[in-house]
């Protein structure tokens, strides 16, 4: 009975992760990039990078709020991370939403950006910067989007652990206005399915402009 029981429990555990993961790839993963760009204020003439940009759902939304701008997404296209993840698939996104004309992907690492300093007046990640895991690529990362941000612009990253790290990391870089965001209920479901290893949390920051 004992056995049943621990069977049943485990049985009823593995379920819940299914369903959430399914529940967060299909809904969650889909809108929360929507709220996290309404946070920033836009004029509609920004230059937009976003790291780690995949299928293109953030850099997609971005290009969808720019009228004059660019949103350029980077990527090292690893297909374990997710499926389809290559550069075509995210301009054939990019073009089924329209604003393909707004969009340009490239092969490109994190911790070595190929662009000059202050390049982009706004900077997003979503779950990318966790894939470093080493603490020191993880500080590169953050110095580089740091790099190309343009004096007064914003950087938003979003992800699921390190946020503290983020956080720390952007106020020794000298930018003003850090916080970080949890997801409010959806958080804390997500992070007690997974015993507290996961945390859906976003960290801001803006460049000074002096």
């Amino acid at each position: 009975m004992v056995a049943a029981g621990v069977f049943g429990v485990l049985t009823a555990y593995m379920l819940g992760i299914g369903c959430h993961m399914l529940y967060s790839s299909k809904v969650v993963k889909l809108r929360r990039p929507e709220r996290l760009l309404d946070q920033i204020t836009w004029a509609g003439s920004e230059s937009v990078l976003d790291i780690g940009c995949g299928r293109g759902l953030m850099l997609i939304g971005a290009a969808k709020r720019l009228m004059t701008g660019k949103a350029v997404g980077v990527d090292v296209w690893h297909a374990e991370d997710q499926s389809d993840n290559k550069p075509d698939e995210t301009i054939k996104n990019a073009r089924l939403e329209g604003v393909a004309d707004r969009v340009e992907v490239q092969t490109m690492d994190m911790r070595s950006l190929g662009f000059g300093d202050a390049s982009f007046d706004v900077v997003v990640s979503h779950w990318a910067v966790h894939n470093l895991s080493e603490q020191a690529d993880r500080k590169v990362a953050l110095r580089e989007m740091v790099r190309v941000l343009n004096p007064g612009g914003v950087i938003m990253l979003a992800d699921i652990m390190h946020h503290d790290e983020y956080a720390a990391e952007l106020r020794a870089c000298g930018l003003q206005d850090v916080r970080t965001q949890d997801e409010g209920l959806m958080a804390k479901l997500v992070s007690v399915f997974w015993f507290g290893g996961i945390r859906l949390a976003t960290v801001m920051g803006r460049k000074s402009k002096i």
